[in-house]
């Protein structure tokens, strides 16, 4: 079978089919973007680890990890570059997906301690994932958390 005859259903989508064009706009998506972000991962994989993600997030977030936790989000930085690069079906077919996560994403965080920004200013931000940390987390109490995490998260088992 040809890549223009896969169901968006098996690529995670809906039951409509993709095209060249849209094939064509993942895959530029991912070579262009592949040298400002460490693997080159297709539509697909960055969607798959921006769900992990969220759910590590949701279930209670390492503290041992607090320091790389603004690296984790590089995956929803992908996708937010990639966005304006792949073909307006595959985002339509893509976005209520996204826009789940991302609400997954907001339930499970709190907005940071501003360091000159307020609150306001810092949820209209293109990026406002950015300014987040997570409520609830894992591991040592003693542990040194970012400044930003303000109020501390709540600690679970």
């Amino acid at each position: 079978m040809t890549k223009k005859g896969l169901s968006c259903k098996a690529a995670g989508m809906e039951s409509e089919l993709l095209d060249a064009e849209d094939y064509a706009s993942v895959l530029r998506a991912t070579q262009l973007l592949s040298s400002r972000y460490l693997h080159g991962m297709t539509l697909n994989a960055r969607m798959e680890a921006w769900a992990e993600f969220v759910a590590d997030v949701e279930e209670g977030f390492d503290t041992m990890w607090a320091w790389e936790f603004d690296n984790d989000m590089a995956h929803r930085d992908w996708l937010h570059d990639a966005w304006p690069i792949l073909t307006e079906r595959v985002c339509q077919l893509r976005q209520s997906e996204l826009d789940a996560l991302d609400e997954r994403f907001r339930v499970a965080t709190a907005p940071i301690k501003p360091f000159g920004m307020s609150q306001s200013a810092m949820s209209q931000q293109a990026r406002w994932w950015q300014f987040r940390y997570p409520r609830l987390v894992t591991g040592d109490p003693a542990e040194e958390l970012p400044a930003t995490w303000s109020p501390v998260p709540t600690y679970i088992d």
